[in-house]
């Protein structure tokens, strides 16, 4: 039994970055990382060069070589990955600086650790297209609602409150489009997901495909032509709210639709925001001729 988690490369990155903040602080640079490292780097050879034996102070002065170089490679490859660009990229964007006056972002924290939110509760494309709608001038009715949204975007707890309040914030709003319009649309948009989000719901969040099966020579089968042996399995599990854990359950039935066998797997944490794909072998009775899936899911921990 195996799985195998396929996030998406956006979120994948932004989870590894903010891992990186409490050793780089929340505004890395390149330059001064650079900087640092090597300042470090003198300060402890000169130390170990001027207190410590000759043997001693040469073992420990490579070692210190050693690490400054190990943490160059890391910081180009950190480079490579955007990491030090994207943060300098989000601090324009907090000042609002990114593109002129014309791409501020309002809805921006500018103080305070941001944390990624799910898809299913990130509304940064509609108010981005609000924005535009408004040539850049958000009327008045949208101040409580981008207040409590960069609230959300610098917590990790209380969440489910917190888009309780944005969705009674979104009232002003609806005062201000007309039924049927882009406006409107999208403001029904944004309350029916907080609305799935807050009900916390896993069948709201999480999108579940059917399993599918293949015989010894990985060629997909339908499960009735599978006779009383193994049958690997693969389904597609993708997560829309936060981190849950998750069981997948896979129940077999007859012709008749009665229940022959039922197995329960352990299929572990799905990510906010990831995709993943679970497969085990599931043993099918020679009267199984139909398959169906569901889950059960818990919070991590």
């Amino acid at each position: 039994m195996g799985a195998d988690d396929s996030t998406s490369d956006g979120q994948t990155s932004n989870e590894f970055f903010e891992a990186l903040t409490p050793l780089t602080g929340e505004n890395p640079n390149l330059g001064s990382f650079f900087l640092v490292v090597g300042a470090v780097t003198c300060v402890f050879i000169a130390v170990f060069q001027f207190t410590l034996p000759e043997g001693i102070r040469f073992l420990l002065t490579a070692g210190v070589l050693l690490v400054a170089v190990l943490s160059a490679i890391v910081a180009s490859l950190l480079e490579t990955l955007g990491y030090f660009d994207e943060d300098v990229e989000r601090k324009r964007e907090s000042e609002g600086t990114v593109g002129g006056d014309k791409n501020k972002r309002p809805w921006t924290p500018t103080s305070g650790t941001r944390y990624s939110l799910p898809p299913i509760i990130n509304f940064d494309e509609e108010l981005r297209a609000y924005y535009e709608m408004f040539d850049g001038d958000l009327p008045g009715e949208f101040d409580e609602f981008i207040r409590e949204y960069k609230r959300l975007k610098t917590t990790r707890s209380n969440r489910a409150n917190i888009a309780s309040d944005l969705r009674a914030d979104l009232n002003p709003i609806s005062v201000l489009f007309e039924e049927g319009s882009q406006g409107m649309e999208i403001h029904d948009e944004i309350s029916e997901r907080l609305f799935r989000y807050v009900r916390n719901d896993a069948a709201d969040q999480l999108s579940v495909t059917g399993t599918r099966f293949y015989d010894g020579d990985g060629e997909e089968v339908d499960v009735a032509s599978v006779n009383d042996e193994l049958a690997r399995t693969e389904t597609n599990i993708e997560n829309e709210g936060e981190a849950v854990s998750i069981e997948l359950v896979v129940a077999l039935a007859d012709g008749e639709g009665n229940l022959v066998r039922r197995d329960t797997y352990p299929v572990g944490t799905v990510n906010a925001g990831a995709t993943r794909t679970f497969d085990t072998d599931v043993y099918v009775p020679a009267n199984a001729e139909r398959a169906s899936t569901a889950i059960t899911t818990s919070s991590p921990g």
